[in-house]
């Protein structure tokens, strides 16, 4: 009986001593910041993320969903993020504060539509130019990137030609390159964080502002602007991006699980993005938005208009030149 005591009792120390020294960990939490509404195309796809993943852990990976900024605006992210004190975050274009090529997919006028933005996106040997060197720099793996859809104005007036549209008070998100974009077809822009956008167009800080469909549907600005152009002016990806340091503490049948997981719900958030779009274009009209569809003449305005803005593009972010040509190369 004493032996058997002294063997259970043997047993235990051991266990206490590997769990006192940090041994096998069950159990990882996944911190997600975003700063899109809770029924945003782009969450869905996260939501299906945080399924994928937790199913297919078998529950040792929890992942907690933070959407419509609860953990502050996009460029906290860019700290809190590399502190690792959030796990993942899909940022947006301020992430080429940090890392200068991955806005590159946002440059004026790059994609003809959603089947070459797909191509792209999803072709890893096209988006590595982009995030080359991320993690040893920054600490920040890339996941892939998710679609945000193309980007179109929304405003007071009506927006028929490019007289309309100079001195128009437009709110940009506060990037050079958007900043740069507004200036070059005309329009004075008014850089401002996404939580506030609402509030200022309802009180006249700014009379007009740009974002997907979606985004102008889930957010309700149309509750507060009577007109759209649609400029497709810009593609919007957002990276979904993890702290290095969390994805090398998984074991390696995690790591997998997790990096499987971001490119089915990135595929995913492709397919609902273009069913989304659709259905808030219908909603905005029977919401009595008036949608303005620039003919032949006004675009190529638009285009040209803009090409300072690439130039701008080319100079500020070496690279993105011989990107674009790749780019717009493809079928």
């Amino acid at each position: 009986m004493k032996k058997i005591l002294s063997i259970l009792m043997a047993i235990m120390l051991v266990a206490t001593m590997l769990t006192g020294c940090g041994g096998s960990k069950d159990e990882y939490t996944i911190k997600v910041a975003s700063i899109l509404a809770d029924n945003d195309p782009e969450t869905l796809g996260l939501k299906k993320f945080k399924e994928l993943v937790e199913s297919r852990s078998d529950g040792k990976i929890v992942v907690e969903l933070y959407p419509n900024a609860q953990l502050g605006s996009a460029d906290t992210y860019l700290d809190t993020l590399r502190q690792g004190t959030i796990q993942m975050a899909s940022p947006g274009s301020v992430m080429a504060q940090l890392q200068r090529l991955v806005g590159a997919p946002e440059m004026p006028f790059l994609f003809r539509d959603w089947d070459h933005a797909k191509a792209v996106l999803t072709d890893e040997k096209m988006t590595d130019v982009l995030t080359e060197g991320m993690i040893e720099n920054l600490g920040i793996r890339t996941l892939g990137f998710a679609p945000r859809s193309f980007r179109v104005i929304s405003s007071n007036k009506e927006l028929n030609n490019m007289n309309d549209l100079k001195g128009l008070r437009i709110r940009v998100p506060n990037i050079p390159f958007y900043i740069k974009l507004a200036e070059a077809i005309g329009t004075s822009p008014v850089a401002l964080p996404l939580t506030e956008l609402f509030s200022s167009l309802e009180q006249g800080v700014v009379e007009a502002q740009e974002n997907p469909y979606a985004t102008i549907e889930t957010s309700k600005y149309y509750e507060i602007q009577d007109y759209i152009l649609e400029t497709n002016h810009i593609f919007t990806t957002h990276g979904w991006y993890m702290n290095e340091k969390f994805f090398q503490s998984l074991p390696q049948e995690l790591q997998e699980v997790v990096i499987n997981a971001a490119n089915e719900a990135i595929s995913y958030t492709f397919d609902i993005n273009i069913e989304q779009e659709n259905n808030s274009v219908q909603i905005l009209k029977d919401a009595g938005i008036k949608i303005v569809v620039p003919d032949e003449a006004f675009k190529s305005q638009l285009v040209e208009a803009a090409e300072p803005s690439r130039e701008f593009f080319y100079n500020e972010y070496p690279g993105s030149k011989e990107w674009a040509e790749m780019v717009e190369a493809v079928k």
